[in-house]
């Protein structure tokens, strides 16, 4: 099943040249806690919330004239279409990070995967194991 599935909007994208704000403006917009900072059609990083609160608010700079460059983690981690749900979570655990960049056969971006879409996939899948699991054991067996 295609990880893009937990997450259906359409990433965020920013330039490594605009400024934070914008950056931090559009992020806003949209909701979501992170960006994919493109060069062109090529990913060369994510900016997240947490890079702007360190990196700039933390750091006292200020924010209309630093530029996404220069808070941006890169390179950014990504993912396949077709990564299960456990291997996202073991690398999201792995590199300490919130967010994947998700790429189809031709490295071209179609999604930013939150580690929130993750974790309510494996919740549901615990969940269902468990209705199987007491399904399991409440059936009568043989006589009784």
């Amino acid at each position: 099943m295609s990880l893009i599935r937990l997450g259906n909007k359409l990433p965020v994208t920013v330039g490594p040249d605009e400024t934070v704000v914008r950056a931090a403006c559009a992020m806003t917009e949209r909701h979501v806690g992170a960006a994919t900072v493109v060069d062109g059609t090529r990913v060369i990083g994510v900016v997240t919330e947490r890079d702007v609160l360190q990196k700039v608010v933390a750091a006292d700079r200020d924010p209309t004239i630093t530029s996404v460059r220069d808070i941006m983690t890169s390179p950014a981690v990504s993912v396949g279409l077709n990564t299960s749900v456990a291997t996202a979570a073991a690398l999201m655990r792995k590199h300490h990070i919130r967010h994947l960049v998700v790429l189809d056969e031709r490295e071209t971006l179609v999604g930013m995967l939150a580690l929130r879409y993750v974790l309510y996939d494996l919740l549901d899948d615990m969940e269902r194991n468990v209705g199987d699991l007491i399904g399991y054991i409440m059936i009568d067996g043989p006589g009784g």
